[in-house]
């Protein structure tokens, strides 16, 4: 199962949309080149100003060039050794290794102070940004995947009812700034120290969406296309544990839960949407991990 995983995500990742960057290594550098001669000047900008606030739990590439022709643009950054996050998060699905349960809550801290930094000249997002806006958001998008029958009517039924006797904690809504794609494949380990990667969308947002985002790219990656969403708990504990301490509380946990639900209801919808035959066929893949953690996972920890 784990060879059929693997050859599913790079298949995925051989057909994926076009995004208008690519990324070479050429010795120990790292060329980033973009379509958008915009995007590139806002990702150097941001990572220079992350690397001027000098953080403690994690860093970033190094920027030594950017390169701005008329169309097309690029940047030369340092290349970064380390481990890919999936490599801890096997070890412990197939072996139980403690490792990954460290690794995770130092990325809790390092997301923490990610989000705290005051950089200025960030993007602001359009994410909603309240109790009321979130639940309303999570109603229309349900809604809209039942008209297109990606989700029956009884699982529709499912997630009006979780709304019912939640509160949302206003921690989850601090405006921060957000990395903005926070997968697990944006992060590497480097001895004790996290690396962050890729940049272009950071944004002014609120907190909830970077943490949500982070806990949808376990869930539904073809990687662990073998294990359940149930498999991850001990992971996305302690990745929260880091990010909040001593403040994580079941009102926070079951916040960010409904999070999840919304993000996860946002990427359906954009999966759905896709044209490519092969990503079609990928993305129902895709949709029907997303029903099951939101079945197994998710639902009972908002209705518990």
């Amino acid at each position: 199962m784990q060879y059929l995983a693997s050859f599913l995500e790079l298949l995925r990742l051989k057909f994926k949309p076009l995004t208008g960057r690519n990324i070479i290594k050429i010795h120990e550098y790292i060329v980033k080149t973009y379509n958008d001669a915009g995007e590139s000047a806002y990702e150097c900008s941001v990572l220079s100003n992350i690397a001027l606030s000098k953080p403690i739990t994690f860093r970033v590439p190094k920027v030594f060039k950017l390169l701005k022709a008329q169309s097309h643009s690029a940047l030369i950054m340092e290349y970064i050794a380390g481990y890919h996050l999936d490599n801890y998060i096997l070890n412990f699905l197939l072996c139980g290794n403690s490792d990954a349960v460290k690794i995770f809550y130092q990325l809790g801290k390092a997301v923490k102070e990610l989000h705290n930094l005051d950089l200025h000249g960030l993007r602001n997002s359009f994410l909603p940004s309240s109790s009321h806006k979130l639940k309303n958001e999570v109603i229309e998008l349900s809604g809209m995947l039942v008209i297109w029958k990606i989700i029956d009517y009884e699982l529709f039924k499912a997630i009006l009812n979780s709304l019912k006797n939640i509160t949302l904690t206003n921690e989850i809504f601090l405006n921060v700034s957000l990395h903005g794609e926070l997968y697990f494949t944006h992060v590497l380990v480097q001895g004790s120290k996290i690396i962050l990667l890729d940049f272009h969308n950071m944004q002014r947002g609120p907190a909830y969406f970077d943490l949500a985002t982070f806990i949808e790219s376990l869930y539904v990656s073809l990687v662990f296309s073998s294990y359940t969403p149930k498999q991850f708990a001990l992971l996305t504990e302690a990745f929260l544990k880091g990010y909040y301490g001593k403040d994580l509380n079941a009102e926070i946990s079951k916040s960010i839960e409904l999070a999840v639900l919304y993000v996860f209801l946002r990427s359906m919808r954009n999966l759905y949407a896709e044209d490519s035959l092969v990503m079609r066929l990928l993305n129902i893949l895709g949709i029907r991990r997303f029903k099951v953690a939101i079945k197994e996972v998710i639902l009972p920890k908002l209705t518990a």
